[in-house]
């Protein structure tokens, strides 16, 4: 949301104000996520359960979502779908699942202040454990920014661990990533080496055919 208000701002302040009123459409979309979010979060925390499962295409969700996570990443920033034909279609909370794109990319872009790419792939596979049998879809966000040290790793999924200066960072993206994977019955995944990159790898169940 901080990255669209400020390309509006440079926009404004540099005449430039024909696409003004996609960028606030994009602002108030974030504006309604970040909303979803916080309620997530409240329910979450009274650990109510949840009813909105839905069937769909991860594939289609991501490519509604692009023009979204294009300005979500910002300028100097490349991001590049790659996603699998053979994809099959999978069942859980749409909106945890677009929760969970939008603070990867977040994670993403900034970890990259100098520029660089950030790839979702999408494919099919089984268990990274290799001991289940069942077949998943797997989310796959990689960025080109400063890597995590193993010290840190291991702290990632932890409430309110973050490494971001103060009030950039809240340290709950990665645990809401978590809670969204486990509720999901599905695994993640983070890979990382200092100076070459990130990738956070989410395996999520194919749907039962009804």
């Amino acid at each position: 949301m901080a990255s669209v208000l400020s390309l509006i701002r440079v926009r404004v302040a540099a005449g430039r104000t024909s696409d003004l009123g996609s960028l606030i459409e994009v602002a108030e979309r974030s504006l309604d996520s970040a909303g979803k979010l916080a309620h997530r979060l409240m329910t979450a925390a009274r650990k109510t359960p949840h009813q909105s499962d839905s069937l769909f295409q991860l594939n289609d969700a991501l490519l509604s979502m692009s023009d979204l996570l294009r300005c979500i990443a910002g300028e100097g920033i490349a991001l590049r779908l790659a996603l699998s034909d053979s994809v099959t279609r999978i069942r859980c909370d749409s909106h945890l699942l677009e929760c969970a794109i939008i603070n990867l990319v977040i994670n993403s872009r900034d970890a990259m202040p100098k520029g660089g790419i950030i790839t979702i792939e999408t494919g099919n596979t089984y268990s990274p454990k290799g001991d289940d049998g069942q077949e998943y879809v797997s989310l796959c966000v990689t960025d080109s920014g400063s890597g995590i040290t193993s010290d840190v790793l291991e702290k990632v999924f932890e409430p309110f661990f973050t490494t971001k200066p103060p009030g950039v960072g809240t340290g709950l993206g990665l645990p809401m990533i978590r809670h969204f994977v486990d509720r999901a019955h599905g695994h993640i995944e983070v890979h990382s080496t200092p100076q070459q990159g990130t990738c956070i790898k989410l395996y999520l169940p194919v749907a039962a055919e009804s």
